[in-house]
This record gives structure tokens, C-alpha cells and sequence, in this order.
């Protein structure tokens, strides 16, 4: 691991990832976030809309994101140099009112905002599309109820959206929240193709800890999905019958070497009164998610010690050496990312 995190993924780079979520960017200050070891300095513009430069004033090498916001424009806090959005600087206090804008330029990515986040593209030449392709799902649609959560892993994207679909862990790092031990044979159909993996679990009796007297108050039976969906995005799928159903979405950004900061999107909806069990949900899945930032350090702390001892698998992780695998084209910006497909009937006890 002696390379950066931003040398060992390669083309991974060349994504959109959430920089922070729309309602931390406020609209008169400066957010300092780091991508894949780049700091950025992230504002909102005299029209709200979300800007990201490189934190580094070409001036002095100052902090950018430590500085001034100044009428939709961001003031260095060393000598005032002052940038828009596009990256120009627009003024330096030190020459007067003479003309300055196009001598200078830092950095600026392009950024998005979408679904309650905000999004930049990290990559080097202009973005494969205008937008961020991940739209979360039934966001702001009615009778659905969902909320965002940020958590800092001490673990890198590959490892935690294995763990995020992982089943069997559950009922050792999750025993007592989220399912117990009980040795069920449980069969998955694991597919993969256009750049996702998906797995289906053909277990409808299950539940997943107390939510089910939340969720599922009429008992009905569990479908249970679980997708990747290149670079760096698990969407979790719990359905109830018709009315009821639990999503967990999220989404890992690179920070450095095993840094990643995830923001979760959880939705759900039920028969029952679903704003009012929401402070119930966000409690249950912060301690869930807690006891995965814990096992996801334990990991974590021993990749630094073992950084190229290679893992061994059982069918259980069929879906995860495809994640692995489809991972590592895209890091070498291979079609094969999106064009490798396979699919395999396999099964294992928890």
C-alpha cells in the first residue's frame, strides 16, 4: 500500500462521488471535504448552486476553504485573493481595481447537486455524463419515509461494499440486532452483468431484528435483494407484500488510504405511522452501522499489517469475488466492467 489510494484505483477515479449532502453546504461558507487525496473547497454560488475548487490558492498555497464567502465568490483568507465558481480569481486586493480575471485560475470540478447530495466529478477530463447516474430510490415520494446517514470507515470501498452485502457476518458482528445464529440453509442466486452484481436470497421466512413488529406488522414474507452497482454503490432490498419495505443505499466516497466517508440513504414505508417511527429507525441503524465501522477497523487495522496476503472465499462469497472482479476493470478502465456476466446458484448457513 506505499502507492496512494488515488494511484492504486486508476480510472475508478473517473466517476461522480457525493462530496457532503445539501443540507451541510450552507449558502453563505465554505466546506473543506477531501476525494481520493484532493482537498476541495466547496461553496454555493449567488445563485445556490454547489461549486468545488481545489483547496489551494495559486497565490500563497493558503486554505481556501478556511477563507471568506463573498457575495457567491470565495476569498483567500491570506491576502483576499478572491475566486468564483469557475475557478478564476476575480480580484486581488493588493493591485487595486485593476483587471485580473484570466491571469489566474485554481482547479474547479464539476459539481452537482441531486437527491439531497452533492456530487463532483473527480476524474481528469470531462464527466461521462452530465448528472450523477444513481438516483436514490423514492426520494421525496410519497408515503415513503427516509433519512441520510454519514460515517467515516477506517476501510477501503472494496471491502465495505462486501460487507455492506455481506448475510453471514450479521450474525456474529450483528447477533442480538440484527439476526442470530440459527444455522438456516439459505440458497442466493448471484448475477452478474452490466456493471452490478446482483444477489437474490430465496429465504422469505427471514426478518431482520426488531423492525419486523415496525415494518412488517402483518408478517408477511421477507424478498430480499442485494446490488452493487459500479464504482462504489450497495443498494440493500427488504419487501414486505405490497405495503411495506425497507431500503438501505449507500454510497462510499474515497478519501485516502483506508479512509471512506459513506452516506446511507434509508427509506422505508408501512402500514403503520412511518414519521413516527422514524427516531426508532435511526437509532436501530446507527448501531448497526456502528458495529460495521467497528469489524470494517478490525480489518482495516490488519490490512496494514498484511497488505498483500490474499483472501480466501467459500460460496458464500461468490458475490463478492465479482464485486472484486468487476472493481478491478474498471480500475483498469476496462469494457469488461460492464460487459463481464455471470450467473451461479449457490448457498451457505447462518
Amino acid at each position: 500500500m506505499n502507492a496512494s489510494l488515488r494511484e492504486r484505483d486508476k480510472a475508478l477515479v473517473n466517476n461522480w462521488y457525493i462530496a457532503c449532502l445539501s443540507q451541510e453546504l450552507k449558502s453563505n461558507e465554505a466546506l473543506k471535504r477531501v476525494i481520493y487525496d484532493t482537498p476541495l473547497a466547496l461553496f454555493r454560488d449567488k445563485n445556490g448552486r454547489p461549486a468545488a475548487l481545489l483547496d489551494r490558492c495559486v497565490h500563497r498555497g493558503a486554505q481556501l476553504s478556511l477563507g471568506y464567502y463573498d457575495q457567491g465568490e470565495l476569498r483567500c483568507p491570506y491576502h483576499g485573493w478572491k475566486y468564483n465558481s469557475q475557478g478564476e480569481v476575480t480580484e486581488i486586493p493588493s493591485e487595486g481595481q485593476g483587471p485580473c480575471k484570466g491571469r489566474h485560475q485554481q482547479r474547479a470540478f464539476k459539481a452537482i447537486e441531486q437527491d439531497g447530495a452533492v456530487w463532483v466529478w473527480m476524474g481528469d477530463g470531462e464527466p461521462k455524463t452530465e448528472t450523477p447516474p444513481w438516483r436514490f430510490p423514492n426520494y421525496g415520494a410519497a408515503q415513503w419515509c427516509h433519512y441520510f446517514m454519514i460515517t467515516d470507515f477506517d476501510n477501503e470501498v472494496t471491502n465495505l461494499v462486501e460487507n455492506f452485502m455481506d448475510v453471514p457476518h450479521t450474525v456474529f458482528v450483528h447477533s442480538g440486532w440484527f439476526r442470530d445464529r440459527q444455522m438456516t440453509h439459505v440458497p442466493m442466486t448471484v448475477e452478474a452483468g452490466q456493471g452490478e452484481v446482483l444477489v437474490t436470497y430465496h429465504q422469505p421466512q427471514d426478518s431482520i431484528g426488531f423492525t419486523r413488529f415496525l415494518i412488517n406488522p402483518l408478517n408477511e414474507k421477507m424478498t430480499h435483494t442485494d446490488r452493487f452497482i459500479f464504482p462504489n454503490i450497495t443498494r440493500v432490498d427488504y419487501t414486505f407484500g405490497e405495503s411495506s419495505a425497507f431500503i438501505i443505499n449507500s454510497q462510499c466516497t474515497p478519501v485516502s488510504t483506508l479512509k471512506t466517508r459513506v452516506y446511507t440513504y434509508i427509506a422505508f414505508k408501512t402500514l403503520n405511522y412511518a414519521f413516527l417511527l422514524k427516531p426508532l429507525m435511526q437509532f436501530y441503524t446507527r448501531k448497526v452501522i456502528q458495529q460495521d465501522v467497528e469489524i470494517m477497523k478490525n480489518q482495516g487495522d490488519n490490512l496494514k499489517i498484511f497488505p498483500d496476503v490474499p483472501f480466501r472465499s467459500s460460496e458464500a462469497d461468490e458475490l463478492h469475488l465479482a464485486i472484486e472482479k468487476i472493481r478491478r476493470y474498471g480500475a483498469e478502465d476496462k469494457p469488461e466492467a460492464f460487459t463481464f456476466n455471470k450467473k451461479s446458484e449457490k448457498q451457505f448457513w447462518i
